[in-house]
Parts: structure tokens; C-alpha cells; sequence
């Protein structure tokens, strides 16, 4: 494992993860003040939508970084090009293809029942929506010009150039919302910029680390877009599987709970800390994929296992404290971040939303582990299943229970948890031909460590009750080292110590 190269990647995508995170809840917060009461669900709303046609995207965009990735680094620069411009000009089509749909829905939305967008805001709404399918074609359409850094093992490229990419954005939501009237639809304009930044360094890089990939349309191989889609396919069920677990509360609260659009907009609400925890976790582990492309295209595959192994106990490391946190804090976070809001509901459907990460967390490397091994079937069909059980179940519980947006999240956490503890560690460890109970003790070490820190949480609140956003901080300034120096010694082994050093001493340059 390339511990400084390793290093310099994780601290670049930390930061710029928490940039983004940072503007989201800010936005959050502006939004209900400032545009209206209940509005912030149509912006998650309209990303829900986004999601699920990335989700018939992805067919042909999941596999590319694996397979360019390893032709390049076995010296077949010429197949690299072919399945590169075969991604980029199926993109164009299936762009094409997406925008009929989408003008539809922006022009009559006001027409769509199940949307139900109050006439006041009608308007707004539409020119949301429109800019957030705009930026939904760009970055699709551009989505091949970031396999670059990743074939490169350069993400810390990528990191820095979306952490000014969100700069800008926070930039000219300042602007706008200070100096004009706040409106929706600005915030949909703001990623459409941001989007258009980070594709026009993408495309930069692309020159500069891959000099010899050549784009053009005499490269376009449908064989190629075909092996790419047969593959990929699955990988698009296992996303639906996904969206149908995670994302269908949000659309399906705001038309069948009777209060409509104020459940979906707690709903939205009480998902983001879960869903900043999820993104955190997908920035950290995608800091490992490269290496174990590069790995399996070296076909060392003791390599290969050990850096699974380490993966695995960096991410508990790393992830184990938010999710603590969360559960240890969130009630104070809630009280302080949503004052308008029920604390405990919000707290209530967050802990639900977050339930899945509690096995996950320790495994997600795993995931990849499907793809460059072209494993994707039973892993695409078992989490469509769960993801269709988990809707069944939602609308049994919405009909039988009083449980109301709290059906969602908590029918998504139950058959996560058995996906993630049954199927994902054993089927995993078969791709890879060895003991089927390989990745289990990762398993119980994530969930030592969460323990460990939710009772240290639990406690520190006995001692020092969290009144407001600065005892909050000073609580983090406190307990934030301290879980890390408890995960330092009791999760990680030499190897991971040294990746550990390694990013402190890339912060620390960085600091010079």
C-alpha cells in the first residue's frame, strides 16, 4: 500500500467533504428562515428525482473506472481510449434521451398530484428543478473526465478542485440570497456552477495524467458500451435497491402521511446528519478503490486482501466517532440546529436513518470488491430484494401503525442490518477465495469502537450538559481527540498507525 499517496488523497477528500457538508446544513438553516417554512423537502425532492435517473446512468458509468484504470496500468493504452470514448458519447445519448422527461416535469409540474407544489411557489420550484436536471446532464455528460485521477491514484486533485468548486458555490449563494430576494432556485443554479468547474478541471486532468487516451467518436465501440451496460446493469439495481431503502421515505411521506409536506420536510431534515455520515464514508472509502483496482490488476492478490483488511480498520477508525457522536449528541444538535423542529422526532427518525452504518461502516470496502472482480449479480439482486422488502414493509407499517415517517427509515435500518451482517461479509469473502468468515471480527471491532464512544458520549453529557452551540463545540474540541486516540490504539494495527502519521504530516506541510 502507497502510504503518502494514500495520505495526501484522505486528507484532500476530508476537506473537501467537509466543506460541502458545511454548506449543506447551512443551507438548511436558510432555507426554512429565510424562504419558507416546509420548502426545504422540494430541494431534497428534486435530488431524489435526479438520483433515481443516475441510477439508469450508472449502467455505464460504474464499470469505467475499473476497466480503464486496469488497461492502462497493464500498458493497452488503446482499449483505455476505446472504453473511454465509448462512456463519454453513450453519456451524450442517454443525455439526450433524459431530457424529454425532464422538460415534462418542469413545465407541468403544477399538473403533478403527487408532487403537490403549493401555488406560491410554483414558480421557484420549477426553475429549481430545471437547474438541478441541468446540472444532472452536465455532470453525466462530463462523468468520464474524472476516471483521470483515479487511474492515477491522483484524487487529491479531484478533492481540492471540489472543495473551490463549493467555495464558489457558497460564493454566489452569499451574493444572491444577501443582496436579492432568497428563492429556491438559486440554490439549484449554485451546483449547476460548481458543476461546471470541477468538469472543466476534470477535462484538464484527463491531458495531463493520461496524455496518451485519445477521445473521439472512431473510438466509439458499441461492444464495448455493451460489456460495460452488462455489467453495470447490476450495478444499477443495486442503486435502485439502495434508493428504494434510503430514498423513497422522502417522496412517498409528502403523499401519503396527512400532513403532507411537513413530514417530508422532518424527514429530509433528520436524513442529513445520516446522510453526511453516508457521504463521509463513501469520500473515505473511495480513497481505497484505486489501490485495489491497481492491486487486482496486478493480480497479487495477498496484496489485495491486506489492503481490504487495512481499509476496513481505517474506516472504523474514522467513521465510528460521527456515528457515535450522533447517537451520544444529536438530541443537543437538534435542539440547537432546528429550534422550530421536534428534537426528539428528529433525533428519533436520524438514529433509524443511521442504523445500517452501525455493520456497514466496517465493511464498505467490500462493495468494490463486487466490481473488480465483475461479482455484481447476486450482490445487485439480494440488495433490489431487501430494497423492495423494505418499501413493502414501509406501507404495511404506514397503514397498521401510528408510526408515521418513522415506517421509512426504520423498515430501511431492519433488512439493511441483515443484509450487511449475512450476505455482504460472506459473499465478499467467496469473490476473494478465502475463509468465509474473514471480515466478521471487522464487524465486531466496529461495533466495540461505537460502543465505546457512545458511552464515553453519554457520559461527558452527565458531566457537561450541551446549552449551546459553543458548549457543543468545546464538547467536540474534546471528546473528537479523545475517541480518536481510543481508536488509535485499540483499532489499529502498525500498518494503519503509519497511514495515520502519514495524513497528519500531509495537514501538517499543508499547514507550512
Amino acid at each position: 500500500m502507497d502510504k503518502k499517496r494514500l495520505a495526501v488523497n484522505m486528507m484532500a477528500q476530508l476537506l473537501a467533504f467537509g466543506v460541502n457538508m458545511g454548506i449543506s446544513f447551512f443551507l438548511a438553516g436558510i432555507i426554512e428562515g429565510q424562504i419558507g417554512e416546509n420548502t426545504y423537502g422540494f430541494v431534497a425532492l428534486a435530488n431524489q428525482f435526479v438520483l433515481y435517473a443516475q441510477i439508469a446512468v450508472s449502467a455505464l458509468n460504474t464499470m469505467a473506472s475499473r476497466f480503464v484504470t486496469i488497461h492502462i496500468h497493464r500498458g493497452e493504452e488503446q482499449t483505455a481510449s476505446e472504453y473511454f470514448s465509448s462512456v463519454f458519447f453513450g453519456n451524450v445519448m442517454m443525455a439526450g434521451i433524459f431530457l424529454i422527461p425532464a422538460l415534462v416535469i418542469v413545465l407541468f409540474m403544477g399538473y403533478l398530484p403527487f408532487l403537490n407544489v403549493p401555488a406560491e411557489i410554483l414558480r421557484d420550484v420549477q426553475f429549481l428543478w430545471a437547474f438541478v436536471f441541468g446540472n444532472f446532464f452536465l455532470s453525466i455528460i462530463t462523468s468520464v473526465y474524472g476516471v483521470s485521477t483515479y487511474a492515477m491514484n491522483r484524487l487529491d486533485l479531484t478533492s481540492i478542485r471540489t472543495m473551490i468548486a463549493d467555495i464558489l458555490r457558497i460564493a454566489f449563494l452569499f451574493v444572491t440570497f444577501f443582496v436579492w430576494k432568497p428563492t429556491l432556485w438559486y440554490i439549484g443554479a449554485a451546483s449547476l456552477l460548481s458543476t461546471a468547474y470541477i468538469a472543466f478541471w476534470n477535462r484538464r486532468f484527463t491531458r495531463q495524467l493520461l496524455p496518451d487516451i485519445r477521445m473521439s467518436l472512431s473510438n466509439f465501440r458499441w461492444r464495448k458500451v455493451w460489456e460495460l451496460v452488462s455489467l453495470g446493469a447490476w450495478n444499477s439495481l443495486t442503486r435502485l435497491g439502495q434508493q428504494l431503502l434510503d430514498g423513497l421515505g422522502v417522496l412517498l411521506s409528502g403523499a401519503l402521511i396527512p400532513d403532507g409536506n411537513a413530514s417530508m420536510t422532518l424527514l429530509a431534515l433528520a436524513t442529513q446528519v445520516p446522510t453526511a455520515i453516508t457521504s463521509l464514508m463513501g469520500t473515505v472509502v473511495g480513497v481505497f478503490n484505486p489501490q485495489i483496482t491497481i492491486a487486482y490488476a496486478q493480480e497479487d492478490r495477498e496484496k489485495l486482501v491486506g489492503i481490504i483488511k487495512s481499509s476496513n480498520r481505517i474506516m472504523i477508525f474514522l467513521m465510528s466517532i460521527p456515528i457515535a457522536f450522533l447517537t451520544a449528541y444529536g438530541l443537543d444538535f437538534y435542539r440547537l440546529w432546528q429550534p422550530a423542529k421536534d428534537p426528539w422526532a428528529l433525533q428519533r427518525l436520524s438514529i433509524l436513518s443511521v442504523g445500517t452504518l452501525y455493520i456497514s461502516m466496517s465493511i464498505q470496502v467490500l462493495y468494490h470488491v463486487f466490481i473488480i472482480t465483475k461479482k455484481v449479480k447476486w450482490n445487485s439482486l439480494v440488495l433490489l430484494g431487501s430494497g423492495v422488502v423494505s418499501s413493502l414493509m414501509s406501507l404495511i407499517l404506514l397503514k397498521t401503525t401510528d408510526l408515521g415517517a418513522a415506517s421509512f427509515p426504520l423498515s430501511s435500518m431492519a433488512t439493511g442490518l441483515v443484509r450487511n451482517f449475512i450476505f455482504t461479509p460472506i459473499y465478499a469473502a467467496w469473490c476473494l477465495k478465502i475463509r468465509w468468515n474473514r471480515f466478521y471480527s471487522d464487524i465486531l471491532l466496529g461495533l466495540f469502537s461505537i460502543g465505546t464512544i457512545t458511552v464515553l458520549g453519554l457520559l461527558s453529557r452527565m458531566v457537561y450538559p450541551v446549552h449551546s452551540w459553543g458548549s457543543l463545540l468545546l464538547t467536540g474540541m474534546v471528546m473528537g481527540p479523545l475517541s480518536l486516540l481510543v481508536n488509535f490504539f485499540i483499532i489499529l494495527r502498525k500498518e494503519e498507525r503509519g497511514i495515520v502519521f502519514g495524513m497528519v504530516r500531509s495537514k501538517w506541510k499543508g499547514a507550512k
